[in-house]
């Protein structure tokens, strides 16, 4: 009897484990849902006529860095010269990038920013990645961005981003709405990632060009803030066909000392297996 007893002990204690692993099986939620009750229905969008493939660049900079201004105004440069089509992004990241002695004493980093980071697996400062080519850990020295965007530039777009943006500051939210329409039948798993960058900050730079070095009152744009999407994005699709359209929308807490005037929502899609970026987009909240 007492085998017996065991033996059925044993085989209750294994359907309980077997069910609490199918209970237990992870769930995916979107983060920062849109808050519809509240806000309306989402936008309407009207599918873009002439489609075309922007580039999107991440810069990773820091304010002890004092080599990383040239690169920066490059970036600037190329932005004003490209407009929509270059989307940048600053990342302010690694051991430049830290709280120091006055006049460093702001923090820049984020969450999202140091997984970036992370992922370029020994990166250092100025570096970019352009569209994500060859895989998240693969990056760029300035004097490789400008071809590396010109050659992203003349691709065909496989998809196309449109994003329609408010900021409620009386909530303190922003609510951003991003339509994508696939271009071509793709196969493989597609994520969205939706970042907030704010520019016009004034605070402390290093600028080895200048004498003295610090630059007390230079002006820091496209900083990431935070991510609507956390860093790896949300599920967009799998193999999706030509004219496949989707509308992911959010209602992001953004803090008070930031202005929102002065944000830009920026949206791309990535490919899960090689990472690589199809396309960005980005919108100015002002």
């Amino acid at each position: 009897m007492k085998r017996l007893f065991s033996l059925s002990l044993l085989a209750a204690s294994l359907l309980l484990l077997s069910s609490c692993d199918e209970i237990e099986q992870p769930v995916i939620t979107t983060p920062n849902p849109y808050n519809a009750v509240k806000y309306g229905d989402a936008p309407t969008f009207t599918p873009v006529a002439s489609p075309t493939k922007n580039v999107f660049i991440e810069e990773f900079t820091g304010h002890l860095c004092g080599f990383c201004p040239p690169a920066t105004a490059l970036v600037k440069a190329l932005d004003e010269e490209l407009g929509e089509r270059l989307v940048p992004l600053s990342v302010h990241a690694g051991t430049l990038a830290v709280v120091s002695n006055p006049p460093f004493e702001t923090d820049y980093n984020t969450e999202i920013g140091n997984i970036y980071w992370g992922q370029l697996e020994g990166g250092f400062n100025p570096a970019a990645r352009i569209d994500r080519q060859g895989g998240i850990s693969n990056f760029y020295v300035e004097n490789a961005w400008e071809a590396n965007i010109n050659t992203q530039l003349a691709e065909t777009p496989s998809t196309m981003l449109q994003i329609q943006a408010e900021a409620i500051d009386a909530d303190g939210v922003v609510n951003i709405h991003v339509h994508n329409q696939f271009l071509q039948n793709l196969s493989g798993s597609y994520n969205l990632i939706v970042l907030l960058a704010e520019s016009h900050i004034i605070s402390a730079q290093e600028d080895y060009d200048q004498t003295p070095s610090e630059i007390l009152d230079y002006e820091h744009n496209h900083l990431l803030r935070i991510g609507a999407t956390g860093a790896y994005g949300v599920p967009l699709a799998t193999n999706p066909t030509s004219n496949l359209e989707s509308i992911n929308s959010f209602t992001l807490p953004v803090q008070s000392n930031w202005n929102t005037g002065n944000c830009t929502v920026i949206a791309f899609v990535i490919d899960n297996t090689t990472q690589e970026v199809l396309n960005a987009c980005e919108f100015e909240l002002d």
